[in-house]
């Protein structure tokens, strides 16, 4: 595959994540075996992290506190490959943080997120750096961020090459006002039951919304139905792609791989179906156990998408 690169800047969370696996099967109300790892995550962190890794040029915005954690984030940036984009140290808010608790199978059982830190980043934040916001070629917005800077951001840049990922079924709302001014909406079918107003669920489910939300005026929208695969619908139809059936680790970011490799193969002018298929090989390969898991690259999603059914 030719690849151009593109210089994208990823405007949301930016935090510590706190992953809780269990090593048994989960009993409720009752103390369970976990084996914990934490590493930086957000989900604006997480799709900068595969476009870099795809080739791409980025950026991060965000906003972190003034403490240990905050500072060790914005050196992981630097370390990375990824640019600090108008991201500020906050003396008033400490630094966000994410905790999740995850099955047997790497299914998400449930997820804490204490990240008052993104509610200041206002309109106004946003006029202040409006400049450096301008001069990247595309921009990818999470819901971490409220409905006002969402909205205020969609005014200030190009809406054509403006694609936002919902981070949670709570947050997916503070998407509504923006629909019709996004290149493309990434969301899981429990988000996508939020704006859709249709029942979540499978991949046929999945379908049903997509068709919904693009009659809305959304562009382009994908939805994912966890290990089965993807939905996706545009202005010139809509469709689906199954996973294979494959040994999974880690759930919790495979979505966030899907949405950079897709937006990387839309800024090289794929189709969205096509885009989708890259993306849904990206998550397949953020999903593998991790002693197993293939470095993300374009050859290992192409060799990822020959498995992919449509």
């Amino acid at each position: 595959m030719t690849c151009r690169q593109s210089r994208i800047l990823c405007l949301g969370g930016l935090h510590w994540d706190t992953i809780l696996r269990c090593q048994d099967k989960l009993v409720s109300g009752e103390s369970n075996p976990v084996c914990t790892t934490g590493i930086p995550g957000g989900v604006a962190f997480n799709v900068a992290t595969a476009l870099s890794r795809l080739g791409s040029d980025v950026g991060l915005t965000s906003r972190v506190g003034r403490d240990k954690n905050g500072k060790s984030l914005y050196d992981h940036l630097e370390s990375n490959d990824i640019q600090p984009v108008a991201l500020e140290f906050d003396s008033e808010a400490p630094t966000g943080s994410y905790t999740a608790v995850l099955d047997l199978n790497g299914e998400l059982v449930i997820g804490l997120a204490d990240m008052a830190i993104y509610d200041r980043l206002s309109a106004e934040y946003w006029q202040k750096y409006e400049a450096q916001l301008q001069s990247w070629d595309a921009w990818c917005v999470d819901s971490n961020l409220s409905g006002p800077a969402l909205e205020s951001l969609a005014m200030l840049l190009d809406s054509s090459r403006l694609y936002a990922v919902a981070t949670s079924p709570a947050k997916s709302h503070r998407l509504g006002g923006v629909l019709t001014r996004l290149n493309t909406l990434f969301l899981n079918t429990c988000e996508a039951a939020v704006l859709s107003g249709r029942e979540s669920g499978g991949l046929r489910h999945a379908l049903q919304q997509a068709q919904c939300l693009r009659d809305r005026g959304l562009k382009q929208v994908v939805i994912t139905a966890g290990a089965q695969g993807v939905a996706w619908a545009d202005c010139g139809g809509c469709g689906s792609l199954t996973a294979p059936i494959a040994e999974t680790g880690n759930l919790s970011g495979a979505g966030d791989a899907l949405a950079a490799a897709t937006i990387a193969a839309l800024e090289q002018d794929h189709s969205l179906r096509t885009a989708a298929r890259w993306g849904l090989s990206a998550g397949i390969i953020a999903a593998q156990p991790g002693p197993s898991r293939t470095a993300l690259s374009w050859h290992a999603l192409e060799q990822t998408a020959k498995l992919i059914d449509d």
